[in-house]
């Protein structure tokens, strides 16, 4: 294993993207486990995980599609999509209606009746505080304007997670604690630090956590060596080497688990080339 992966498995943590596709995935106690300390905070009742789903795409004919972080269903039937953004912008706030409009859109069933559509939560969990009033979350709902006591009661929930927000005891300052957290010895919750304890202390875990990246690496060795044939014949082959780093790219981006920079550094490609290559997935 390389220099750079050694520091990735050291340093990588839950709120980064390419971790947290990896380990949310593994199994559906560790994503519940957030749910329920997010709900518990909400004061609402504790989630059972049916299901999740890591890098759930939404599409549509039309319009933009999305991708979800995470989206989770529970036993009752609830949507709960789980994204951890490290940029706080006021856009976040238009992101959050689409994403709950789009959850919505591909979830009742043709012929069904209004009233079997459940209820869906969108979380998200941000580096910074999205409001700056030093609160563990903001919970988002609907109420009438004439009386501001009385919920719209559609279903539909909008959550941001602050994690600045570390006091420890309490429930979210806990949990923000632990997905900033590089090791899992210093994590509070014990579900989550036997996860992280999996992919960073054990053979199996760096596996399963590299595996994907080998083969990239290995596909990119090679790309080097046709590079290295092509020599002398460079018009004839240019064309040929920027195809394969393209489609590199496209592997890389199709997967979900590296960030634009990770892909330049390993492509060699621009940034506002890889956003032209994924308007195309």
């Amino acid at each position: 294993m390389s220099d750079k992966f050694e520091t990735y498995i050291r340093e990588v943590r839950l709120i980064d993207d390419s971790f947290f596709e990896i380990f949310f995935k593994r199994d559906p106690k560790y994503i519940e486990t957030v749910i329920r300390a997010i709900f518990k905070e909400l004061d609402r009742p504790l989630a059972k995980i049916k299901t999740v789903t890591i890098q759930h795409k939404l599409n549509s004919v039309k319009q933009r599609g999305i991708c979800l972080d995470a989206l989770a269903i529970d036993e009752e039937g609830k949507r709960i999509n789980i994204e951890v953004q490290r940029s706080v912008t006021h856009a976040l706030v238009k992101r959050a209606r689409y994403h709950s409009a789009m959850i919505d859109t591909n979830t009742l069933e043709q012929g069904k009746d209004f009233d079997e559509l459940p209820e869906n939560y969108v979380i998200f969990i941000t580096e910074k505080d999205f409001r700056g009033d030093g609160k563990p979350l903001y919970q988002v709902e609907r109420f009438y304007v004439d009386q501001k006591d009385k919920p719209f009661g559609d279903g539909t929930h909008i959550i941001f997670v602050n994690g600045q927000y570390r006091e420890k005891g309490t429930v979210i300052g806990d949990l923000m604690h632990d997905f900033f957290s590089q090791g899992a010895d210093e994590m509070r919750n014990s579900v989550l630090a036997e996860g992280v304890r999996f992919f960073k202390n054990t053979e199996e875990g760096h596996k399963e956590l590299f595996g994907i990246d080998e083969a990239i690496r290995a596909e990119g060795e090679r790309i080097g060596e046709a590079r290295g044939m092509a020599k002398g014949r460079a018009e004839g082959r240019a064309e040929g080497r920027a195809e394969e780093k393209n489609s590199l790219a496209k592997r890389m981006l199709e997967l979900g688990s590296y960030t634009m920079k990770q892909i330049t550094e390993l492509t060699g490609l621009s940034q506002e080339k890889l956003r032209e290559l994924k308007a195309t997935l």
